[in-house]
């Protein structure tokens, strides 16, 4: 019976359809209670959803080429295309394992998700290059979310001529991969391509690795449901979008359930777009179910009559979603190549309020973050920008405002935004502009709890004597009513010569004899230790209340082409604008020296000037598509018996001020 002949059904038969679902639903849940015996042997297992392995690399590393090999080393068959995520899934031989490869988009927000929902990963390096900011960047958003499994493939290692050189490059990038990203991960190499399929063999050694490598789940992802959307379709009357072509969207989004139950009726964030209800959840059947157990071809006698009826289902189940009133942009604007992720949210986490995270600034980041400056945060499944207040609690329990975040210890960051959990992660990004920033990744932390916080800011308050008496005076200036001076009664004040003092009282005015206008109010009485003189300077350190503004901006990514740029609260900031000025191959240079701290002033531009030829090398002239692309420059304190460029480092290695290992990180243009 088709869905729409169901929900018209009426009398009799409604009540044989609840009469069915009933005795099905009863059928099926003793069959799943029951051991391993019996006719439950017959029943499938429960399938998981196919692992996820997003395959990350920089601009023109080899990707694609990378997917299409190991898909026809599955299927036999040659991929034309790619389209993300690829509608792939295998199962090997004598296991129960389907995977799926999802190639991972460059910019700032692919990358967030992607380090989401990513159960392994393939990290790509080019050799010729070695190690660019982009692997570093994906790293670092996958130690926030939970480290998946990984591993490493160089490629373009056809291009050494020189086979000593090959063998020791190819050392050397294996021990630096397990030193910067795993110890435990294993590292590939692929040589060259061949008609656009890299080696057989090679894609054989890998497609075992990835058949038998074992995948943890992460319990950062246990507790909240969530869909990586394979495909979706716009189901809006035609007569609608032909009256009105930006009008709203009806969608159908179909994708595996991951994590953890969810329900009818549950509230989704779309990520880049926006919060939306379900207004239909269906099971639908599994595109590649995995073999029957036992060798038995069984059906489970569930049909769409039972699926209609559920009311929650479990994670592995395939599952189609129907959302409404979705922006039209996704149809038009959004980009095609960039997965659609579908977490499920609480009804607490549909509401806005403060928020109170331990946040770290990433020591790559060469700007100190200042209170009150917009950042642009991925907290949960949602990105947004937010302008917090960093404080930290001093011994009498006060939350006190900090200028600046500081650079090597946590602090608390209080902001407003959508609710999220305690023990949800944080990272935040300046801008989504891609070479806008040699690092892209601010800090990163975890939220604390869901709650307001009293801040106060230290502030001094400056006042003059109009009257002065032996041991106290009339101080002018330092406030503005009487009311004030009722508050401030008691505090210590003090001159600018030394003199302590307190703030006594308000000063009746009309008994004091004065020689000008007679002000109105705010003329307060303090004593001193001995008397002031005329001339003399008196401040107050106070402490003020500080209100974290209550905004914040949704990010809408997903709903814009991929050459537009989301622009945000700020669109002014000057030293974003001066960047610009920037030759882009020395402002997109990062300089990493001893203990991972970054280079900067004479030290970081000695060394720039000093590798300005390996940072243009004729390899990055032959690429037409690329305007500048930069590798990871190792300046060790011994030079390399086997490296070319051996004057530059003796130059370096000469110099003692500069005896510390140095990496260079750059990020390609396109």
């Amino acid at each position: 019976m088709r869905r729409n002949e169901l929900l018209l059904a009426t009398g009799t038969r409604e009540s044989e359809i609840e009469r069915r679902v009933t005795g099905v639903q009863s059928d099926m849940k003793r069959k799943w209670d029951n051991d391993d015996t019996g006719d439950n042997k017959r029943m499938p297992k429960e399938e998981s959803a196919p692992y996820v392995i997003v395959v990350h690399g920089p601009p023109k590393v080899g990707k694609s080429s990378l997917i299409k090999s190991l898909v026809k080393h599955y299927t036999h068959k040659t991929l034309a295309d790619i389209t993300n995520p690829l509608r792939s899934y295998f199962f090997f031989p004598g296991g129960q394992r389907r995977i799926q490869f999802v190639e991972c988009p460059n910019n700032v927000n692919g990358m967030i998700d992607a380090a989401k929902y990513a159960d392994a990963v393939i990290f790509l390096i080019d050799a010729s290059y070695e190690f660019e900011m982009e692997t570093f960047e994906f790293l670092n958003l996958l130690r926030v979310h939970g480290m998946p499994e990984v591993m490493g493939v160089l490629t373009y290692l056809d291009s050494f001529t020189n086979v000593d050189y090959l063998k020791k490059t190819k050392d050397y990038l294996k021990d630096r991969f397990k030193t910067e990203i795993s110890e435990t991960a294993e590292v590939f190499c692929l040589c060259g391509l061949d008609h656009g399929m890299y080696s057989k063999d090679e894609i054989c050694e890998l497609a075992s690795f990835i058949s038998l490598m074992e995948v943890h789940p992460l319990s950062a992802r246990a507790g909240h449901p969530y869909v990586l959307v394979d495909r979706f379709e716009d189901v809006t009357p035609p007569e609608e979008v032909g009256m009105h072509n930006e009008c709203t969207r009806d969608v159908i989004l179909y994708g595996y359930l991951r994590g953890s139950v969810i329900e009818k009726g549950t509230k989704v964030h779309i990520a880049g777009i926006g919060d939306f209800h379900l207004a239909g959840v269906t099971r639908v059947a599994d595109p590649f179910p995995l073999p029957p157990v036992d060798g038995h071809n069984l059906e489970v006698d569930l049909d769409e009559v039972t699926y209609l009826e559920i009311e929650s289902f479990k994670p592995g189940t395939y599952l189609m979603f129907e959302v409404r009133g979705v922006p039209s942009e996704i149809i038009t604007s959004r980009p095609p190549c960039q997965p659609i992720l579908v977490g499920g949210i609480t009804p607490k986490e549909e509401n806005a309020a403060y928020m109170q995270a331990d946040l770290k600034q990433h020591s790559w980041h060469t700007k100190s973050l200042k209170t009150n400056n917009p950042i642009i945060v991925s907290v949960g499944w949602r990105r947004y920008q937010t302008t917090p207040i960093y404080v930290r609690e001093d011994r009498h329990g006060r939350y006190q405002m900090l200028e600046h975040i500081p650079e090597d210890t946590p602090c608390l960051a209080v902001f407003w935004g959508p609710l999220a959990p305690p023990n949800t992660r944080v990272v935040a990004v300046q801008s989504l502009a891609d070479h806008e920033a040699a690092f892209r990744i601010l800090a990163t932390g975890v939220v604390l709890n869901n709650q307001a916080a009293k801040i106060v800011k230290k502030s001094k308050c400056i006042g003059t004597p109009c009257k002065i008496f032996n041991d106290f005076a009339l101080i002018k200036d330092m406030f503005t009513s009487d009311d004030e001076i009722d508050q401030f009664k008691d505090a210590k004040v003090k001159t600018e010569s030394g003199i302590g003092g307190e703030v006594a009282t308000k000063e009746l005015l009309s008994t004091v004899k004065w020689k000008d206008v007679q002000p109105t109010e705010g003329i307060a009485k303090c004593s001193f230790q001995s008397r002031i003189e005329k001339c003399d300077i008196v401040s107050m350190q106070m402490r003020t209340p500080v209100e974290v503004p209550c905004i914040f901006n949704p990010l809408t990514t997903a709903l814009q082409l991929s050459n537009h740029i989301w622009q945000s609260l700020d669109t002014g900031d000057k030293s974003i604008i001066k960047q610009h000025n920037f030759d882009i191959s020395k402002a997109h240079v990062v300089v990493i020296a001893e203990e991972g701290k970054i280079a900067t002033g004479g030290l970081r531009e000695y060394l720039i000037e000093a590798f300005e030829k390996d940072l243009r090398s004729d390899l990055v002239q032959k690429r037409e598509t690329l305007e500048y692309r930069g590798a990871v420059l190792i300046v060790p304190r011994v030079s390399f018996p086997w490296m070319a460029e051996k004057k530059k480092q003796k130059r370096i290695s000469e110099k003692k001020t500069f005896l510390v290992p140095c990496y260079y990180h750059s990020r390609r243009v396109e």
